[in-house]
Formats: C-alpha cells, structure tokens, sequence
C-alpha cells in the first residue's frame, strides 16, 4: 500500500465485513463497523444522518468505507434502502473517503459458460438489478470502486456444501453450467488491495476465485464426502444466482491478487470438522 491509512469505515459486519475490520486491525489501522447487528461497533441504519454522526464522532474523516451491505433477500425496497440510500448517505457524509461497495457478479448476462469482464455489459433482469446498477453508477461517478463479488463462501456459509451433506436437491441447471465462488477470506484481501489510492477511482473489478462446471463441482462433493449426489435438481429460476457465466478475474491478478483457498479444500476441512463436532 502506497500510503499508511489511519481510519476505516466498514459497513456491513457480516461474514465478509467481519473479516475485513479483522485484516485492517491486524495492520494497526483504526476501523468502526456500522451495522443493525450487536456486534458492531455503531448499530444502526448507515442510511440515517444520526448512525452516520455517531460513527463520525468515534472515527472521524475515514481514508476507506466499505459497503459490504446485504440484505439476505429482501423486497425491492429493502433493496433501495440498503444499497443505494446507503450509499446516498456515506457519499454526501464522508465525501473525501474512497467508497469501496461490494456488488455482485450476478449481474452480468447469462453466456452459456463463456467469460464474462469487467467490459461485458451487465443486464437488469429485474428492478432489484436495477438498484444494484444505479448503486454502482453512484459509486463509480463519485470516484470510488465497485467489487463484483462472485457467490461467497467460508466456514459455516457455504450453500452448496450444506445442500450435498444434507441430501437436498442439485443446483439447477445442465451439467456444464459453471459455478463461480470466492473464498471470505480471498475476498476481504482483495478488497484490501483496492483501497490503494493509485489504483484507479470509478472502476469496476471483478473478485472470483475460481469457475467450475456443475459436474466438476459434484463429482469433488462425492469423491471427497462419500456421499452420492441427490438425482433431483431444484428447478431453473430467474435469479442472479442461477446463471451460467465464467467470470474473469485477471483484472484483480494483475495487481497481485490470487486465491488462497479452493472449494475442495474447504470442503475437506469443513468435513473434518463436522465428524469431530459430530463425536462430541
């Protein structure tokens, strides 16, 4: 990093802003998280004047924010509320600070498994995409930077592991659908990484760890869990999530990044540690 930074910001203390504030403390750095949930630092809603003022208070001037924001589902409005009236909020509150907001990889078009960039142009399959496109627009027009996150996992969060070990359908689509995933702790260093002031304002960059095939991906699941796939599939649907796309992450390698953990790999552990928890 080209300059020590003093102050964080992570909004959002989820799995992933969670491992962020822990990766920016261990350097030393002052960092405040803001969330609803009780273990952050400020509770409250980043989009209200007074959360932001009390966060303010504590640690003023930030050098970085975050924007790790979810809404685990949600409407259409939760969607406006946390993404882009959030993002509204930090811009006019903290105009100095690199915004860094983490979006989704989702939003690119289905490609039949072909790669996917940051120059391929994403698609709005619904209103909830459009709000995540306008929040991204806010964020690059202010000089900040957009992560597109593919589908994250870590201990404890991993949707398609839990599925296998408990027997429940397959992931929908054909068997040469490809999956992308990023380990919680390959994304926060590379979110780390995008905090350097002589990287870029207004730019996008994709973060994923690695792509596979749906058959790929369940032949690791049995080989190393023992377990035979269910033959059932869950029915193709609309969402993000379920499209077929490989994205390309060069950008991020470019600069230095490149994923530590694999999904075999967590898997292999994630299995240790269930047949342990499972004698206790």
């Amino acid at each position: 990093m080209s300059r020590v930074r003093t102050a964080v910001w992570v909004v959002g203390a989820g799995l992933l802003g969670t491992e962020l504030a822990r990766m920016w403390r261990v350097g030393g750095v002052q960092v405040l998280t803001i969330d609803k949930c009780v273990e952050a630092r400020v509770r409250g809603d980043a989009a209200e004047r007074e959360t932001l003022a009390e966060a303010a208070a504590i640690l003023p001037v930030p050098d970085i924010i975050y924007v790790c924001v979810s809404t685990r589902g949600g409407s259409v409005a939760d969607y406006r509320r946390v993404y882009r009236d959030t993002t509204e909020a930090l811009l006019r509150a903290q105009p100095q600070a690199r915004v860094i907001f983490c979006s989704t990889t989702g939003l690119y078009p289905d490609t039949a498994g072909e790669e996917v960039t940051e120059e391929t142009p994403c698609e709005a399959g619904n209103e909830k995409d459009l709000i995540l496109l306008e929040t991204e627009r806010l964020i690059v027009a202010a000089g900040g930077i957009v992560a597109r996150l593919a589908a994250l996992y870590g201990v404890g969060r991993c949707e398609l592991f839990r599925r296998h070990i408990s027997g429940e359908p397959r992931l929908g689509g054909s068997a040469e659908r490809v999956f992308n995933y990023v380990y919680v702790g390959d994304a926060a260093r590379a979110l780390f990484l995008l905090a350097d002031p002589e990287l870029r304002g207004g730019s996008i960059w994709n973060v994923c760890g690695e792509s596979v095939t749906k058959h790929d991906m369940y032949a690791m699941l049995e080989r190393i869990s023992k377990i035979q796939a269910s033959e059932e599939s869950s029915p193709d649907g609309v969402r993000r999530g379920a499209k077929n796309h490989r994205i390309s992450a060069k950008k991020m390698r470019d600069i230095g990044w490149s994923p530590r953990m694999c999904m075999e790999h967590f898997v292999e552990v994630e299995l240790i540690e269930n047949e342990k928890n499972a004698r206790v």
